[in-house]
């Protein structure tokens, strides 16, 4: 016993590393499972309605408690040994367990870079004195969440594939059923773990050598699950499903990115500890320690991270991924196509954090897109871009929840956003152009391109008409008399709404329309504007003018718009006048038909401003408007 002692009191600091490095790894990654778990409550709407979101949920519930169980177990364990050391350097290790003395063993520094101690817990199941009550709780408790997060993965990488190689889901009412078995298979695993764990407990006095057979068992669920992720993913790239169609457009398939990202991290935190684990298990004690002590330790840590990189990719934020890497980039990366795709679309990864809105039945589209995005990112300083970028997506996320917005999705610059009502559509179209004007945009954006050059309306009272970003707006609402059934779906992986039809097509035809600050409508949406009472929903005084007609080609028709601005901003007018002709190649008349919601004032003819009338091109619209004065702005 004395020789025992003497170990314990020179080698006790050497042998409590690794024990402090697993216990900080398992509660930092105990932590990081959390924040991923509480990202996703914030996301809102039921977690039943869709199985993948719940895989992903229980998943992330069991990496969390299993690694706060391995956390504690290190830390009672470091507790213990401390106990030891402290008891046996005042001399009074006779009042030493059994126990505790064994750990002194199993800890012993034989003078080598081996895994002696890296590799403890192989070690206990080869020991036959049994640990204390607590330690064989938590042992207990680890490794019945180890293998629970090896079935959620198993179930997860199987769910993303079902519904890569389908093109609907399986309906609610299935989703729920589904689920509902998953537990229960969930519960049997629980059921039969128990049962064997606890009976080796009782059988064989202690949970140490015959749990290694378990081990055997948990570890080759695990292996099971990244090689079937890995089975998936090649099926799914030889099948064609790499990439699919979103809104017309080719983009790189969510789901194929989401289980490449899961089996990567699986392959490179799981696979070499379980491989190394099983080579541990099945080698004798004497031979363990002929491995080498940072092998197992490095290992051992990374496996204990897998909870941690799990969340990150589930969680993280691209976008902060790249500000952080930014400075560090080579410059031609930066300038490479690639890299400007990759900064395009890194919003496709993310959930709207403002929104709390239901999807309507009956949209009334919105689509969004920055004027010149393409040459002014190819001109502006990185940390610009992003600034502005964010500036730009901050403001008109923020406005949503206030008009009961839904945001569908973003396409690069653009969004395509979705409101119960016209009123709500139009009100918020009016405000983005207003608050456009006074955001705070980086002082070195001025006039990198033509389409961030300030402008302003030289008068007695000089109004501010362009600053910083400009946005196209355009509104089309939905009408199935006219244009047929509008399909709403679900998207499989971030539960958003989607819809199809000639209403959502036509919608982002008119968005394409317009200049920068421009806001253009349909037709029904301008007669709806013609009603006094309608005209009164809207809060901020605007002025509605003819636009022209255009055709879409795709569905071989012609749809009249309409140009609708701030009252405040009316000189704008002028300035899309002007593009547009040079545009056309061709003289319009300076006089265009428009209604106003507030009649010309004084204060206006004091400018000298001129009025006319002008009648618009289209008969049956023509009646149901109002006579109304449009004023013009003479050339200074």
């Amino acid at each position: 016993m004395a020789t025992v002692e003497a170990v314990w009191v020179r080698n006790s600091s050497v042998n409590m590393a690794w024990m402090y490095t697993y216990c900080f790894t398992l509660f930092f990654s105990c932590s990081m499972t959390m924040l991923a778990a509480y990202h996703m409550r914030k996301l809102g709407g039921d977690m039943f309605r869709s199985t993948v979101r719940f895989v992903i949920a229980m998943f992330l519930f069991c990496s969390t408690l299993h690694a706060l169980a391995g956390g504690v177990f290190y830390a009672y364990l470091i507790h213990a040994v401390g106990k030891v050391v402290d008891q046996l350097k005042d001399g009074s290790g006779s009042d030493t367990t059994q126990a505790e003395v064994a750990m002194g063993q199993l800890l012993h520094n034989d003078s080598k870079g081996d895994g002696g101690e890296a590799a403890y817990i192989t070690k206990l199941t080869q020991d036959d004195v049994p640990l204390s009550t607590a330690l064989t709780a938590l042992l207990l408790a680890e490794n019945l969440l180890f293998i629970l997060s090896a079935y959620w993965i198993f179930l997860l990488s199987r769910e993303l594939f079902k519904l890569a190689m389908r093109t609907l889901d399986r309906g609610e009412q299935n989703e729920k059923a589904t689920i509902i078995k998953y537990v229960w298979r969930g519960w049997v695993i629980v059921g039969l773990f128990l049962g064997a764990g606890l009976a080796i407990v009782i059988i064989h006095d202690g949970y140490n050598r015959t749990y290694k057979y378990l081990s055997f068992v948990e570890l080759g669920g695990l292996i099971f699950a990244v090689f079937y992720a890995t089975g998936a993913l090649v099926v799914l790239r030889f099948s064609g499903r790499k990439h699919e169609h979103i809104h017309g457009v080719v983009m790189a398939s969510p789901l194929y990115r989401r289980l490449k990202l899961l089996m990567i991290v699986c392959a490179i935190f799981t696979l070499p500890y379980c491989f190394l684990q099983l080579a541990l298990l099945c080698m004798p004690q004497d031979k363990v320690d002929a491995i080498p002590d940072y092998l197992v330790g490095i290992v051992t840590m990374l496996y204990y991270l897998f909870g941690a990189a799990q969340a990150l990719v589930m969680g993280g934020s691209q976008q902060c991924c790249i500000r952080m890497l930014s400075p560090i980039i080579p410059t031609h990366v930066k300038n490479s196509p690639e890299w400007a795709n990759l900064r395009a679309n890194r919003r496709h990864d993310s959930y709207a954090t403002y929104e709390a809105t239901v999807p309507p039945d009956k949209p009334v589209f919105v689509n969004t897109d920055i004027e010149g995005s393409s040459a002014l990112w190819a001109q502006a300083p990185e940390s610009v871009i992003d600034t502005a970028q964010d500036l730009h997506d901050d403001l008109l996320r923020s406005l949503l929840p206030t008009y009961n917005g839904y945001e569908i999705t973003t396409a690069g610059d653009a969004f395509q956003l979705a409101f119960h009502t016209i009123s709500d559509a139009v009100n918020y179209c009016l405000e983005v152009q207003l608050e456009l004007l006074h955001v705070k945009w980086p002082s070195e954006l001025e006039g990198l391109v033509a389409s961030v050059k300030t402008e302003v309306a030289i008068g007695l009272k000089p109004q501010l008409l362009f600053r910083g970003i400009r946005v196209r707006m355009g509104i089309h609402d939905t009408n199935v008399g006219e244009e047929g059934n509008l399909i709403m779906q679900t998207h499989r992986v971030t539960g958003k709404a989607l819809y199809i039809g000639a209403s959502e097509y036509i919608g982002r035809e008119i968005g394409d329309v317009g200049f920068g600050g421009q806001i253009i409508i349909s037709r029904r949406v301008a007669s709806w504007l013609q009603t006094n009472n309608n005209a009164s929903r809207i809060m901020t005084p605007f002025r509605l003018d003819y636009y022209g007609m255009h055709p879409v080609n795709q569905l071989e028709i012609d749809i009249e718009l309409y140009e609708i601005t701030p009252k405040i901003l009316k000189m704008r007018r002028k300035i899309f006048r002007k593009r547009l002709e040079i545009k056309e190649g061709k003289i319009r008349d300076e006089s265009v038909r428009g209604t106003d919601t507030e009649e010309p004032t004084p204060e206006d003819e004091n400018f000298g401003m001129e009025y006319s009338c002008q009648r618009t091109p289209t008969a049956r619209f023509r009646e149901k408007m109002p006579t109304v004065i449009w004023q013009t702005i003479g050339d200074r």
